[in-house]
């Protein structure tokens, strides 16, 4: 993953720390650090954070040792106290999207939204879409994955060695994560708004191509990738994947 990409990622993780003011435990269980809210390890963690993300955290700097765990460091805190992104100048720089994997299902056949994604754009040189809409449209496709709407595979989450390896914590991370994408694709749909919704959801989580979509809208032939552009806009803000949004 690029570091502009996983800096956007993690802001918005931090934001989430921020708002519970939370404390990352120092050990994992399993693959994960639990975050405790109100820094209180006898309630029960709401954050899972990836050992992956715990490591990048503390190679910024952007956490620090407190009792047996680590919070917020002091400069994060005063940037998101300021009303500015918890990871400095991230959203300022260009946005590249993390291309080394899928883009949101475990398949890596060609989507609608990469085709649509391939399609010049109105200024020479440029795309149809943006790279922030593109990645928009990956990150609203995992979320309709992990929230339980698409077809995934079915996981055994009792079993030792999944999500983690550890039984009795492992199911729980799980539905903590399906939660969170819920949550957020329950956004999505209201930032889209009745109109724009449905279409978004077919086109870039169900993989239906523009022509079906605009049959199914009642679109006008041919109007669909600009309704489609549209709305990844709009995912755009939600997610932030826009340059200069957080």
């Amino acid at each position: 993953m690029s570091y502009t990409s996983q800096a956007l990622a993690m802001d918005h993780i931090l934001r989430d720390i921020h708002r519970i003011d939370g404390l990352i435990s120092e050990v994992p269980q399993g693959r994960d650090h639990p975050v405790f809210p109100h820094r209180d390890k006898r309630k029960r963690p709401v954050i899972w954070l990836q050992q992956a993300g715990f490591q990048w955290l503390r190679g910024q700097k952007m956490i620090a040792p407190h009792l047996r765990g680590f919070v917020l460091a002091d400069a994060v805190t005063q940037r998101l106290q300021n009303g500015e992104g918890a990871v400095a100048n991230a959203a300022q720089s260009i946005y590249i999207p993390d291309m080394s994997a899928p883009a949101a299902n475990t398949h890596t056949a060609i989507t609608p939204l990469d085709r649509l994604a391939r399609r010049p754009g109105r200024e020479a040189g440029k795309k149809w879409l943006s790279a922030a809409e593109v990645e928009a449209g990956r990150a609203l496709m995992r979320d309709y994955a992990r929230a339980g709407e698409g077809q995934m595979a079915t996981q055994d989450f009792t079993n030792p060695g999944v999500d983690g390896g550890d039984r009795n914590g492992a199911a729980e991370r799980a539905m903590m994560r399906r939660l969170t994408a819920g949550t957020r694709l329950r956004a999505a749909r209201e930032k889209l708004g009745p109109d724009l919704a449905p279409a978004l959801i077919a086109f870039c989580c169900r993989q239906d191509d523009l022509e079906t979509v605009e049959r199914q809208e009642s679109w006008a032939a041919g109007s669909g990738k600009q309704i489609i552009k549209l709305g990844l806009a709009r995912v755009a803000e939600l997610y932030g994947t826009e340059v200069g949004a957080g």
